[in-house]
């Protein structure tokens, strides 16, 4: 066993090179973030000279800031902090990033999240951070950058930015019978008409979640099994879920109970029926899902 002066001895040791590596020189970090997005489609200017080597460069833009957002939408950012020093590190490194929202504040995992690290000179690290949005109105992405030069610093950059409605989902229910029950799910784009098309969605699927217990199925009218009639163009397009802002789609499920028990029992009023869930994709691709509020039945 080692004695008391052995372990004052270390402990003065230990603090001496703490105290040495605070006072040590080194370089301060600089934070670049930067919205992960599709480019967007934009129209030639009038007078513009378009060259035949690129051709892109007239229809694709990329975007100078974090956009327009929309619930159901999967935020993901870039997070890089660098290392501007061609002589100095940057020491005892530490990224965290959280995603303010109207409600709560969420920590944003990255692989930045483990243990402080050095960042050699002219070099830097990187991450990306990902959420799922669920809520309308003001966001805030919160990044704190710690370091280590003549001291424990750091430096905090907000990024703000407003998360809107893109469809306006209403339901309707009806009974039908003790044990069944007809919802209706009406979805209306609510987005702002662009000049581009950007504020087109296409409704790729509509599902409803029944509520343990029920089964949903989604009654629906196929044209071409009339008489095998072909479809038309006209009638492809109105059933390939594509919304412009204004239009709307409404799509009815019959629900019921699924055991024999349950239609037995049946269901009453105010009991859960489940929830819609609505998969989109706006012009250059992108993913977002939205939900519909709890369904409930009706009275008698």
């Amino acid at each position: 066993m080692s004695s008391p002066n052995q372990s004052n001895h270390r402990k003065v040791a230990s603090a001496t090179a703490l105290a040495m590596d605070d006072i040590t020189p080194a370089a301060v970090p600089s934070l670049k973030v930067m919205r992960l997005q599709a480019p967007q489609l934009g129209q030639p200017s009038a007078g513009s000279l378009l060259s035949s080597n690129h051709l892109l460069s007239s229809v694709l833009l990329l975007p100078d800031s974090f956009g327009v957002i929309h619930v159901g939408e999967t935020f993901s950012a870039y997070l890089g902090v660098l290392n501007a020093s061609n002589e100095l590190p940057v020491r005892g490194l530490t990224v965290s990033s959280q995603l303010q929202t109207p409600s709560r504040r969420i920590q944003l995992p990255s692989r930045l999240d483990n243990t402080p690290c050095d960042i050699g000179p002219a070099s830097g690290v990187d991450a990306i951070v990902s959420r799922r949005l669920e809520e309308v109105g003001p966001h805030i992405l919160r990044v704190e950058v710690g370091y280590i030069s003549n001291g424990s610093k750091s430096l905090r950059k907000f990024y703000r930015f407003n998360v809107t409605v893109p469809l306006k989902i209403t339901e309707s229910v009806t009974r039908s019978g003790d044990s069944t029950c007809l919802v209706s799910i009406t979805v209306e784009n609510v987005m702002e008409k662009q000049n581009n098309g950007g504020g087109a969605v296409t409704v790729s699927s509509v599902n409803f979640e029944a509520t343990t217990g029920l089964v949903a199925e989604q009654i629906s009218l196929e044209q071409n099994e009339l008489g095998g009639s072909k479809v038309s163009a006209v009638e492809l397009y109105d059933s390939c879920g594509r919304l412009n802002p204004g239009e709307s789609y409404r799509y009815l499920f019959s629900v019921k109970a699924e055991s024999e028990a349950a239609a037995l029992r049946g269901i009453a009023c105010g009991d859960d029926l489940g929830q819609a869930c609505l998969c989109y994709h706006k012009a250059m691709g992108e993913l977002g899902k939205v939900f519909s509020g709890v369904v409930v039945c009706p009275p008698t």
